[in-house]
């Protein structure tokens, strides 16, 4: 007994469904909308607390703070500790802060976090 045999598609049948597959996956990117990622900018001040506070409740305002340390000094041989606070309309903007100390103080930050409230106090896990 003879096993059935599938239709001889031609020379060009894989061809055609790589491009049709290639096809809806730019369909389904373009519904994807847009990336959100973290840009460096190069300079990071956080927003005035007081300043904001007078226009946007102090409990609807993000409060970021941050401490980290990087290398510094002519050989790079000393490190340069970093403590740093601001207030954002948003946890986006709060967050994108943080990156950019992230970027810059790469060594031992252990103390950073955006929080939506009045400012707390900062968490301080040992004294240094």
């Amino acid at each position: 007994m003879n096993a059935p045999t599938l239709p001889d598609a031609g020379p060009w049948a894989a061809g055609r469904a790589l491009a049709g597959f290639a096809l809806l996956g730019f369909a389904l990117l373009g519904f994807a909308g847009e990336a959100r990622a973290y840009q460096f900018t190069g300079a990071f001040p956080g927003g005035d607390c007081t300043a904001m506070a007078r226009t946007i409740p102090p409990s609807k305002l993000w409060y970021g703070h941050f401490t980290g340390q990087r290398e510094w000094g002519v050989y790079l041989d000393r490190l340069q500790t970093r403590t740093v606070s601001g207030c954002f309309r948003t946890k986006a903007q709060c967050e994108n802060w943080l990156y950019q100390w992230r970027s810059t103080y790469q060594y031992n930050f252990w103390n950073d976090y955006c929080v939506i409230s009045d400012q707390p106090r900062p968490r301080r896990p040992y004294a240094g």
